[in-house]
């Protein structure tokens, strides 16, 4: 969701003297509480069901009341304007919060949902700073509003909750993707969870569940993976541990961006997707609905245009896709400002009102309407009046919103406890650290020069990534384009707000005896001068912090810079280790040839620990790539591109790839490092492979293998399981593998593993017909193989 609005402030929290003036006296307010909690009202007993509840206060409920609660509006809203004779409630850092802005949009419009993060952090940017805001806010929309109806609170926490600055924040999810580890992620929802509800955030705007399948898009890090499977998996786990207790969830997680959202004709965010309908159901439908399957409370839908009809307007998506097909029960709201979109940037509105229309029929719950709740409550009255909307619709939405606002308890426990949210937002170190550990991937070790000895003589640290927690975190860190020193400075954090944690060179310090001289520096001239009389030079070059538009890339690469400096170092002789801290796979240049080289994703404030774990062998590293890193050599001039060689510009590259015709020439599958690999410190034979001979159409298969360690130290394998369907006899290319499953053995040096993995056959489910085809998804009947490594096992689908 983009944050690009002047002044983007943040919402201060009310003093006491504000809060008491806002609530017209505090006895007056401890009256209309205990009124509120000792009525017989059925919405209000909090033992009555859910359902019971929702159809007694939606019956009390106002038409105006209504529309209301389908409206989610940005919190600089709430602040007092800087220019005060303007009026327009849209303060600064420094405005508080006003009695009447609470009073225009939580009373006047009867908002039922506020968003903040973004850039507007309260000043206080604490965990408690955030719970004072949130209570203030929720104690004024509860106290004026007339039945009482508690706002539902969003924000992003899509690797923590990465807002107020002394917070644990975790690998971004590329990262933890990498690990292939779904209880890693189910513990890591549960920690942003807890981060979430001491500080009154109850709506997560994550997990972003579509797939990375072109590095040039902006948002790349912040999914899962390429493969459906892999993504729906880690998706799914962490929305169990986000959510909590099932069908009471704590903290409503979204999914999204439903759908298609990463698939932009040209790697832009935002932008244009020309989208079969056969690729949209077969591939990226199955990483939503496997967030859906469990338990989502909320799906965000894609800004982007499909097939030339924006994803909010289509009644195909959101209603045909997402409630009829994949069984969606729960709160649909758009993106950032996309419902007036369909007027002022996609034109197929005359006005608001008919954008509003055209969304609501087509099945959007709630608007994520940040400026303009006025507009949005006269668009949505015209609509009924003249027909456009019914109020059945209407209805059907709010009862959706209602129903969520009681199973998160707002209505029974609205507020939290500030004095305990400093504790829960800086908590979860060691799980941050693990996280950090098991992400980060060894590429390229040539000759075991990793790991290196903690007993080293001279080490020489450098690149401008060892020693910057900034670009160590990436977007979504204190602020939507990263913390200060980020590349967006217009959207970055306070320069006094940057996260406590580990940077690399924090890591590498901590890891070495005391014994060891290590050299820090960024000056280049030097960096080579000392790495000649130096055991190894450790590089930590990248990226720096951007977030979805502004960190879009035709040509995503390290920059000249950071290759002169590797070919300077790499020209000294001595071992050249590389890290490369980035939200996607880069062209390396010279780093192809460093002696080590490890990916370590933007690993949170733990990373550089986790970096150094790996660098020193503390940590065996386990990290797979879920992504496929293409290569950045030249096309190679003649012949069939024997070598693999492609040019940076050959994307989108994923491991799933159709067959053609001429893949003699280069077009096929010919990356760098493919989807999956990974290396160790110690090495493994995956053998006897079986499967399940018969697999019902509705059932699962099996696939069974031995995994030994056959190295001289502990280790964990990462093994993905595969399908190859010989022949599609309804004449439907489909990809050589298919991704199904996957294990994460950890074996103990010279011992083995008998391991099973199962598969449901609905993922092989392919769309029939011709290239026209939008029909329902089918399991295909016929001979099928599972395939690990180089092993493979017949079965028959019947």
């Amino acid at each position: 969701m983009r944050r690009i609005t002047a002044a983007l402030g943040a919402a201060a929290m009310l003093s006491a003297a504000a809060v008491t003036a806002a609530s017209a006296g505090a006895a007056t307010t401890a009256a209309r509480h205990n009124a509120r909690h000792n009525t017989r009202t059925t919405y209000l007993d909090p033992h009555a069901r859910t359902a019971d509840r929702v159809d007694d206060l939606l019956g009390r409920m106002t038409l105006e009341e209504k529309i209301g609660q389908m409206d989610q509006i940005v919190d600089e809203k709430l602040r007092a304007p800087s220019n005060p004779s303007d009026g327009n409630c849209s303060g600064s850092n420094a405005d508080p919060l006003q009695q009447a802005c609470l009073q225009k949009v939580l009373i006047s419009d009867r908002t039922g949902s506020i968003l903040a993060g973004g850039t507007d952090n309260p000043t206080d940017n604490t965990g408690k700073g955030w719970a004072d805001m949130y209570n203030a806010v929720q104690h004024y929309a509860i106290d004026h509003s007339r039945l009482h109806i508690p706002i539902i609170f969003g924000v992003d926490a899509v690797h923590g909750f990465g807002h107020p600055y002394q917070a644990t924040l975790f690998p971004q999810s590329i990262g933890m993707g990498a690990t292939w580890d779904t209880t890693l992620a189910h513990e890591a929802g549960a920690a942003t969870r807890q981060q979430l509800v001491a500080t009154g955030g109850n709506w997560d705007f994550a997990p972003v569940q579509d797939l990375a399948r072109d590095n040039r898009w902006g948002r790349y890090y912040e999914t899962w993976a390429e493969e459906p499977m892999l993504s729906g998996a880690m998706g799914a786990a962490n929305i169990a541990g986000m959510q909590g207790s099932a069908g009471h969830p704590q903290v409503a997680a979204t999914v999204k961006h439903f759908a298609g959202y990463s698939q932009s004709i040209n790697g832009h965010d935002r932008g244009e997707e020309q989208l079969p309908i056969r690729y949209l159901q077969d591939t990226f439908l199955p990483s939503y609905a496997a967030g859906i399957d469990a338990g989502a409370a909320t799906v965000m839908v894609n800004s982007g245009s499909i097939n030339g009809v924006p994803a909010t307007a289509s009644h195909f998506l959101l209603t045909t896709e997402l409630r009829q097909r994949l069984g969606f029960k729960g709160v649909v709201i758009s993106d950032y400002g996309d419902v007036p979109a369909l007027q002022s940037a996609y034109h197929v509105s005359a006005d608001l009102a008919d954008a509003v229309a055209k969304a609501v029929n087509a099945g959007v719950d709630m608007a994520m309407e940040p400026d303009n709740p006025s507009g949005w409550d006269a668009a949505l009255l015209e609509d009924v009046h003249n027909g456009s909307v019914s109020v059945a619709r209407i209805d059907q939405s709010v009862r959706r919103i209602l129903a969520l606002k009681f199973e998160l308890g707002l209505f029974d426990h609205p507020y939290v406890d500030p004095s305990q949210a400093d504790a829960a937002v800086t908590g979860n170190k060691p799980l941050a650290r693990q996280a950090a550990d098991e992400s980060v991937t060894l590429l390229r070790n040539q000759n075991d020069v990793l790991p290196l000895s903690k007993d080293a003589s001279k080490l020489v640290v450098t690149g401008p990534n060892a020693d910057s927690m900034t670009n160590q975190l990436g977007g979504w860190s204190v602020s939507w384009q990263g913390a200060f020193g980020g590349g967006q400075a217009c959207c970055a954090g306070p320069a006094d707000q940057i996260p406590p944690g580990t940077t690399v060179l924090d890591g590498i310090k901590a890891a070495v005896s005391p014994s060891t001289q290590v050299v820090y520096t960024q000056d280049k001239s030097q960096a080579v001068s000392e790495t000649s009389n130096a055991d190894a030079a450790i590089v930590a070059v990248g990226e720096t912090p951007y977030a979805e538009g502004l960190g879009d890339n035709p040509s995503p690469a390290l920059t000249p810079d950071q290759q002169s400096l590797i070919s300077a170092l790499e020209a000294t002789g001595k071992p050249v280790i590389v890290v490369v801290i980035a939200g996607r796979p880069l062209g390396l240049g010279p780093a192809e040839q460093a002696n080590g080289l490890l990916m370590a994703y933007l690993p949170g404030t733990e990373g550089g620990a986790g970096v150094a774990d790996v660098l020193f062998g503390t940590v065996n590293p386990s990290g797979k790539l879920p992504v496929t890193w293409p290569t950045d050599a030249p096309l190679q001039q003649s012949g069939f591109n024997a070598g693999g060689a492609s040019t940076l510009g050959d994307e989108p590259k994923f491991f799933d790839q159709l067959p053609g015709t001429n893949s003699g020439w280069g077009s096929g599958y010919n990356p760098l490092y493919p989807f999956g690999f990974g290396l160790s410190y110690t090495t493994f034979k995956v053998s006897g492979l079986s499967a399940s001979s018969s697999v019902s159409r509705h059932g699962s298969g099996t696939a069974t293998f031995t995994v030994a360690n056959t190295g001289a130290r502990d280790g964990i394998d990462v093994v993905p399981v595969y399908v190859h369907q010989p022949t599609e006899t309804a004449g439907i290319v489909v990809p050589p593998q298919r991704l199904v499953g996957f294990a994460r053995v950890d074996v103990s040096a010279g011992q083995s593993k008998t391991v099973h993995v199962s598969f449901p056959a609905s993922s092989l489910a392919l769309t029939p017909a011709d290239i026209d085809g939008t029909e329902v998804p089918q399991v295909m009947a016929g001979k099928y193989q599972v395939q690990v490594e180089d092993m493979s096992a017949d079965f028959v689908i019947g």
